[in-house]
């Protein structure tokens, strides 16, 4: 019996597993690579992507441009303008990783995100931020502003204080800000950027629809400095700066929430050689919190762990009995037990801590 195959009938066959895989996985037998993917799949670039969707060219895919299902373009425009750039795309494609990953965060119910919307661009660098809005709103809810710490030289707006995100179901718009991360030795660029977030916000709230004259600024650490920074230093000219234009706007805020971040830098120096290292008196006197407090600042709402290791404890308390010397609201809340940040500063307690006082101070219009 003959039991060999003949060559004929091989080269079918591998002919028939080429054209199979070809068809399954988009392989080239010309190129040995993919091509054109399904989206979302990873190599899956925005190239090829525009090359099937961006009729003008333009480096951008609109809503009329786009040829596949319309909840897939809803999925990579993330910021809901009808156009899905490059960043979005890039965004988009990865999100069928776990939020965790991607470090976003579950949303409660009835909340609407819009990601990486563009506040500024500057020294080559775009500054985003994350909306997050009640869908169920009556009227035009306040609006919660979170800045994320990491030492003025890291993190991101993904870091953001799960009470805010909460708190977006009880009814308030919140915002997370990126920031550049340049370290503090970089003043005034950091609060030129915040202060540039909260101009941004206010030009776009009838289009977003939140209440602009009630703000709220909140952070943990390095963004609770500038959280404070920018509540203290309402009008400073040298500390607006024009980041993001709007100038016509204002970057105040009518109240503050301030996890354990620093308030008075010389002190800081003087009790932290590492913190002191490489800064000025001038700098360290610009950037405190604490330089520009009189009695018509907003008022504070201060979180810290007796066992800090990081920022003082001394930061708190002198940030608390210079607000009341001022004769302004400031309530102090000391976390026993707790270090530098730490599941407690997002947990039940402090969550209704700091819902009641921004119900006391920004939740009803007071003009």
């Amino acid at each position: 019996m003959n039991n060999t195959i003949p060559a004929s009938l091989i080269l079918k066959i591998v002919t028939l597993g080429m054209v199979l895989l070809s068809s399954k996985t988009g392989w080239s037998e010309k190129t040995g690579v993919k091509e054109n993917p399904p989206a979302g799949r990873a190599g899956f670039t925005f190239e090829q992507f525009s090359k099937r969707h961006d009729a003008n060219g333009d480096g951008k895919v609109s809503r009329q441009e786009f040829q596949g299902a319309g909840q897939f373009f809803k999925r990579l425009d993330r910021n809901d303008d009808d156009e899905i750039t490059v960043a979005e795309f890039k965004a988009g494609v990865g999100r069928g990783r776990s939020r965790q990953s991607r470090g976003e965060r579950k949303l409660p119910e009835g909340v609407k995100a819009l990601y990486d919307l563009e506040y500024a661009q500057v020294d080559g660098q775009t500054l985003k931020l994350d909306l997050f809005l009640p869908e169920n709103s009556t009227g035009n809810p306040p609006l919660l502003v979170w800045i994320h710490g990491g030492g003025w030289t890291k993190g991101s707006k993904l870091q953001f204080n799960p009470i805010f995100l909460r708190l977006t179901g009880a009814g308030y718009a919140t915002a997370s800000v990126d920031y550049r991360l340049e370290g503090l030795n970089s003043h005034p660029k950091q609060i030129h950027d915040f202060k540039g977030a909260i101009r941004w916000l206010r030009a776009n709230a009838d289009k977003y629809g939140y209440d602009a004259k009630r703000i709220a600024v909140g952070g943990g650490s390095a963004g609770g400095h500038l959280a404070l920074l920018l509540g203290l230093s309402a009008g400073v000219e040298e500390l607006e700066g024009d980041v993001g234009g709007h100038l016509e706007q204002s970057s105040s805020a009518q109240a503050i929430i301030d996890l354990y971040g620093p308030s008075e830098l010389k002190l800081f120096a003087e009790e932290s050689a590492r913190f002191g290292y490489n800064k000025t008196p001038e700098l360290l006197e610009s950037a405190s919190p604490l330089t520009y407090l009189d009695k018509d600042d907003p008022p504070v709402i201060i979180f810290y762990g007796d066992q800090d290791k990081v920022v003082p404890p001394s930061q708190n308390e002198v940030a608390h009995k210079r607000y009341q010397d001022a004769g302004i609201e400031s309530s102090l809340h000391v976390i026993k037990g707790a270090g530098h940040g730490g599941p407690q500063f997002s947990d039940a307690e402090r969550y209704e801590l700091i819902k009641a006082f921004v119900e006391r101070h920004i939740k009803h219009d007071k003009q």
